[in-house]
């Protein structure tokens, strides 16, 4: 999502959110889209208030997304992660989405005439060159060579507009009130500092050490906690997929129909750093602030650390900024521009955009060959035909355990690389990838009602997985000898964090009496911190990121008052804290904000407002049955190889 992300203006969040679906149909110029052959799946995978969303739409929306998180198909996504990210389940409540603002479009009697498509159309910068329609033409061209024809596209811009409209008459009637507009701006003017202590948990686990006795009144009074799930032992015929795709051949024909389906423009790969403005007033500080970034990336600090310390891109300053390899056309105009002019090693000047100051740095350049991606190429191939083979086998391992109990023999009959393993002892509740195993197994093997008896077919990362129930050990309740060790642990940190609060809580009785949290800190053996000005939705202190009951105690206490003691962290940690210093309200500063923050307010009072709308409209339309979801959709979707 992310090129996407980097191409489409801003609109307004919640809505980006609901017509997520809709983006996706709009990846033509991001994501090179393939259809996916769906001839064997259900006709449905759900339907809204009487409208069907059609496997096949579910099934290409899938793939796109599939591919928005592989690059376009350049680094596949393992099965295994695309499950965990749940990225099926993502598809189909998007296109649901889709569906629901549909219907309360119908409610409302809103409609999107073909007049109202076309100037959307002709006015998208995509379509437009020199400020201009491209034409009819090329307009066909574009969408075919994108794998997208003009309903499919115009539709999905239909429902854009009427998104829009939507969410206009639901929440133009929004207003503001006095009382947001002062909260508002002491949110964003009024800043705070106070002497703040804290009371680590960590500290106090020594004096928590319980007696036996504490452990076992403890272990009495948290029984439920610590009774034995029932466990169950299996062996599996594992299925490998990498162990079947070495015994796959791959001639001269098959590299070249794979070839044929890779991307073959320059490649840049590159890194960047991007500095967003928050607001337009703050473009001169943001740019002030990429200045800055700039001449640390020129004067040799590694430019990886900057990113993952100053870059706004959420999306890649995890991998120090770096965007991996991409063509022309996958980013706004102002970035891909400068991106290709860098030689491998250079930084860029500053580059502005509609996102921010971008700091480029290139890594290199490349235009891919069939030699050079060979290795790739081949192994897409015997995946592919592994996976294609498995889909066989895993349907003829699954007839011959309805009457063939013996795991080897069915191995044997498939004449393909199997294995035989065993689980150990596994609960419901265990760590599944801990284990090395799946949930889908785990949950498979639980399914099964008699020992020695076969389940189904599972996924897991290694391939496909087919259980056998060897053993079963049913609950039982605890006896104090199993669950001491467990017991133990969870009442010194049940103690610990009661320790900790009394102690900050008699840090703030005294501080209040004696007006002056750094001497009282002192008898304690802590050292009170003093912060710089913060605003109430700013960082007190970088150990404090994140605690907005801090934050709320700085700004609701008077100058001089101590707060009680404040839980961060769950309880690992009690703050106390004393107002310093505040600013004054300043009611002509206000008086001259009004109509900036008005308007701010007023945006983000609408999304929440038209979030709450469709949310219940979504809950009421399921309540009522007029949701219908197609339990099998999201399995047969994601066992497809893509």
């Amino acid at each position: 999502m992310l090129d996407l992300m980097r191409r489409k203006k801003r609109l307004k969040g919640v809505l980006w959110v609901v017509i997520f679906a809709l983006s996706m149909g709009m990846l033509l110029f991001f994501v090179p889209g393939q259809n996916i052959g769906v001839s064997s799946l259900d006709s449905s995978a759900a339907s809204v208030a009487g409208k069907e969303i059609p496997m096949k739409e579910f099934s290409d929306a899938y793939r796109r997304l599939l591919d928005s998180y592989s690059q376009g198909g350049r680094s596949r996504i393992d099965p295994e992660m695309a499950k965990t990210l749940g990225l099926t389940r993502q598809t189909l409540d998007s296109l649901i989405n889709v569906r629901v603002m549909e219907y309360a479009a119908e409610q409302l009697g809103l409609t999107v005439t073909a007049q109202e498509v076309r100037e959307a159309v002709e006015a998208n910068p995509n379509m437009q060159d020199r400020g201009a329609f491209i034409g009819v033409d090329r307009y066909k061209a574009l969408l075919a060579a994108n794998n997208l024809t003009v309903t499919q596209f115009e539709n999905s811009i239909r429902q854009t507009l009427m998104a829009k409209k939507v969410y206009r008459i639901i929440s133009d009637s929004m207003d503001v009130t006095p009382r947001q507009l002062r909260d508002e701006f002491e949110r964003t003017n009024v800043e705070a500092q106070v002497n703040f202590v804290v009371v680590k948990k960590e500290d106090l686990r020594k004096k928590a050490t319980p007696a036996e006795a504490d452990a076992r009144a403890y272990f009495e009074a948290h029984k439920d906690k610590y009774k034995i799930p029932e466990e169950r032992r299996a062996q599996y015929l594992l299925l490998p997929t990498e162990a079947v795709a070495a015994t796959m051949t791959v001639s001269d024909q098959d590299l070249q129909a794979e070839w044929a389906k890779q991307p073959k423009d320059e490649m840049v790969d590159a890194s960047h750093i991007l500095i967003k403005a928050a607001e337009p007033s703050k473009d001169a500080e943001a740019e002030a602030k990429a200045l800055d970034v700039l001449k640390k990336a020129r004067a040799g600090v590694d430019f990886g650390e900057l990113a993952r310390k100053y870059s706004d891109d959420t999306g890649s300053k995890s991998q120090g900024g770096n965007l991996g390899p991409f063509p022309r056309g996958k980013n706004v105009k102002e970035f891909e521009d400068a991106a290709f002019k860098l030689k491998p090693g250079e930084v860029s000047d500053l580059v502005k955009s509609q996102f921010g100051y971008h700091i480029i740095k290139v890594l290199k350049h490349s235009t891919p060959t069939l030699e050079s991606e060979r290795a790739t190429l081949e192994r897409n191939i015997r995946l592919d035909k592994a996976a294609a083979l498995l889909k066989q086998k895993t349907q003829e391992a699954q007839r011959l355990a309805e009457s063939q109990k013996d795991l080897n023999a069915i191995a044997k009959a498939l004449n393909i690389p199997t294995e035989v393993r065993d689980t150990g002892f596994v609960a419901r509740s265990s760590d599944a990838f801990a284990t090395g195993l799946s949930q889908a197994l785990v949950d498979e093997i639980f399914k099964i009602k008699d020992v020695n008896s076969l389940g189904k077919m599972a996924e897991m990362p290694l391939g496909y997985a087919l259980p056998k129930l060897m053993e079963v050990h049913l609950p039982k309740p605890p006896d104090f000898a199993q669950g001491r060790a467990a017991a133990e642990k969870d009442y010194i940190e049940q103690k610990a964090s009661d320790l900790a609060k009394a102690e900050a809580q008699n840090i703030s009785d005294e501080a209040a009496q004696a007006g002056d949290l750094e001497k009282v800190a002192k008898k304690f053996g802590l050292t009170a911190k003093s912060t710089a000005a913060f605003k109430r939705d700013g960082a007190a202190d970088p150990d404090l990121a994140g605690a907005t009951a801090f934050n709320a105690a700085a700004f609701e206490k008077a100058v001089g008052q101590v707060s009680g003691p404040i839980s961060l962290d769950g309880g690992n940690r009690f703050a106390v804290l004393q107002v310093k210093a505040r600013t004054p309200f300043d009611e002509a500063a206000l008086n001259k904000q009004v109509g900036d923050l008005r308007e701010r307010i007023l945006l983000q009072t609408r999304d929440m407002y038209f979030e709450e709308y469709l949310r219940r409209l979504t809950e009421s339309l399921k309540n009522s049955g007029k949701i219908r979801i197609n339990p099998n959709a999201i399995d047969q979707v994601a066992q497809v190889r893509y």
